[in-house]
């Protein structure tokens, strides 16, 4: 029965990651329709006169000149303002590996099915984790959308760079919210437990970057948005060190999730 869960999986959860892409797609499109609207001299002029604290919390940090370009301005206001929302897809589909089944005494009807725990587990991450190609795919779309729209000249490889972007870091909240359910068993214990770790992280990033040249800094560091690093990465392109870290965390608590699930009782 290899492959079976895996395509049950993505047969009736392919529709929800059309609906989600649409919608952060929709936005992308949006803000790239919004952007020669706007004034870029009098915004960076605006936040160069500002301390470099509150710049760094704004996002745009000291190379003000490309934050302020168009590119600059859709990854700090789509890619950086928008990450949070970006994370709660991966997490709502992470619960469902185990969390809300186990919640509702559904997953030990489904143990009893010749298969093997870790499969069940792997192959329903492996079939999310696919979904997720399909959000980066319409983010991009509407990223292109809007450029072929109004006309600016933007450079589509470094958009559609950015779009693949998401996939580490979004795969990361994803393996946390199956290590979580594997963990804890509970729904509203797990729920919690991702809640904290990208809430946490968000502001860890923010309040590290903020205070810059302090010892605080050093909490960035810990927070998985650091690096997702979205200006950098729409300037430079992927970080492979970066990408590293994130795909590594994913690995193994992914491992230490099938590891947990594998030597406890399911509830029932």
């Amino acid at each position: 029965m290899v492959g079976v869960i895996f395509k049950h999986t993505l047969r009736h959860s392919w529709l929800q990651a059309l609906y989600w892409g649409l919608g952060l797609g929709l936005m992308a499109l949006l803000v790239v329709l919004v952007l020669p609207l706007m004034d870029y001299n009098k915004m960076a002029e605006l936040i160069q006169n500002l301390p470099p604290f509150v710049r760094a919390a704004v996002g745009v940090g000291d190379d003000l000149e490309y934050a302020f370009s168009t590119e600059g301005m859709i990854a700090v206001g789509f890619f950086g303002k928008l990450a949070l929302i970006f994370a709660v897809y991966p997490a709502v589909m992470g619960m469902r590996v185990i969390a809300n089944e186990e919640d509702a005494g559904i997953l030990d009807v489904v143990l009893t099915l010749p298969v093997r725990r870790w499969q069940v587990v792997l192959e329903r991450f492996l079939a999310y984790l696919a979904t997720l190609f399909i959000i980066a795919a319409l983010v991009f779309l509407g990223l292109w959308a809007g450029a072929q729209l109004t006309g600016q000249a933007l450079d589509l490889s470094k958009l559609a760079v950015s779009a693949l972007n998401l996939l580490p870091t979004l795969t990361l909240v994803l393996v946390f919210t199956v290590f979580a359910g594997a963990l804890f068993g509970r729904r509203t214990v797990a729920l919690t437990a991702v809640t904290l770790f990208v809430v946490g992280s968000f502001a860890l990033e923010t309040v590290g970057g903020m205070a810059k040249g302090s010892a605080a800094e050093g909490l960035r560091s810990l927070s998985f948005f650091a690096y997702f690093d979205a200006l950098g990465v729409m300037r430079s392109g992927l970080a492979a060190a970066n990408v590293a870290v994130l795909v590594g965390a994913a690995a193994a608590l992914l491992a230490a999730g099938l590891w947990a699930f594998q030597r406890r009782d399911v509830g029932v």
